[in-house]
């Protein structure tokens, strides 16, 4: 099952599969373990080892990563990331165990599927190809990886996403609570031409207007005289929503009727004269056109708060043996 549900949620153990690609290759946050490791398993979860090389696989890709950004966690830092490696590598053990416990089976045509869907997601195979030297893995390895990542998804969406649900008088809610989020302001499209103040610049505005009032083309008088950049659309502001605006400018033109020539207006640009083209009123999704997305998020929400006690009953009931040294 693959599904944009669980997105977001706990990346450090559902996007296991997709650490190829550089947008999930934060999801493990750590640096490189050193290479005097004594032991070739740095944990122990109900028997089955994680070894200290797929550790290493993972900080590696995220060394690189960090590389790229020219950070360098070093001190406490450093012992932090590599706790969450560690942690995370825990957690997607415990998971997929779990769904193995559940009877959960995954067919060979969904992973063939997930894997020609990250293939393709690169340029070309050659470019797939070398991501996979780069980061350590092989094509099995992979395909293994996308069999746990989609085995943790359905067991989450059987354990906990399958009794998430969200009544309609929460989605309303909601809805009622974020009315803002669904909609539009009020927006006005207008030229102007603004004169620069300073000598001879009231003069000039004024001398405009009077041709303006006087049956003169604004566009044209904007290219020829605006000290805009948007004098070249004559004067085109294209449409702009209150606040967007220096004040004494934004209270002229949405006080303007469309077609309708604003007085001088000054503004610490200049002198400004204002045309209004257009006016698009405040506009508000209805429930109905927003309420599956909105049940969407609310479910996402409700599954993230629990994935964690989900994982902290799965430590309870799991034997979880730490082998390096300075991590609890």
């Amino acid at each position: 099952m693959r599904t944009e549900f669980y997105q977001g949620i706990k990346p450090g153990i559902v996007c296991f599969v997709t650490l190829l690609t550089i947008s999930l290759m934060v999801c493990v946050s750590a640096i490189a373990q050193s290479e005097g490791d004594s032991l070739d398993y740095i944990a122990i979860v109900n028997d089955e080892k994680i070894t200290v090389e797929d550790f290493n696989r993972n900080v590696e890709m995220i060394k690189n990563r960090y590389a790229e950004l020219g950070y360098v966690p070093e001190g406490s830092q450093l012992d932090e990331l590599k706790q969450n490696v560690l942690n995370n590598l825990v957690e997607k053990e415990l998971l997929f165990q779990e769904s193995k416990s559940n009877g959960i089976e995954i067919d060979s045509t969904a992973i063939d599927t997930e894997f020609e869907t990250i293939k393709n997601s690169f340029p070309s195979e050659s470019e797939f190809e070398n991501k996979l030297r780069e980061t350590g893995y092989t094509v099995d390895f992979l395909r293994n990886e996308i069999h746990a990542n989609l085995a943790i998804q359905q067991l989450l969406e059987m354990q906990i996403g399958s009794k998430a649900d969200v009544s309609e008088e929460e989605i309303k809610t909601f809805y009622d609570s974020n009315r803002e989020n669904y909609g539009s302001p009020e927006g006005i499209r207008a030229r102007h031409i603004l004169i620069e103040a300073g000598s001879g610049g009231k003069e000039k505005i004024e001398s405009i207007q009077k041709e303006i009032k006087a049956g003169g083309d604004f566009q044209k008088l904007a290219k020829d005289h605006s000290a805009c950049p948007s004098g070249q659309n004559g004067g085109d502001l294209g449409f702009f929503s209150r606040g967007q605006m220096v004040e004494p400018f934004e209270i002229a033109a949405f006080d303007l009727e469309i077609g309708e020539v604003s007085e001088i207006v000054e503004t610490p640009f200049g002198y400004h004269l204002i045309k209004l083209e257009d006016r698009r009123p405040e506009e508000l999704r209805s429930f109905d056109d927003v309420k599956d997305n909105i049940k969407q998020e609310l479910r996402r929400l409700n599954v993230a708060s629990q994935i964690e006690p989900y994982i902290a009953s799965l430590k309870q009931k799991y034997t979880i043996e730490i082998n390096r040294p300075d991590a609890k």
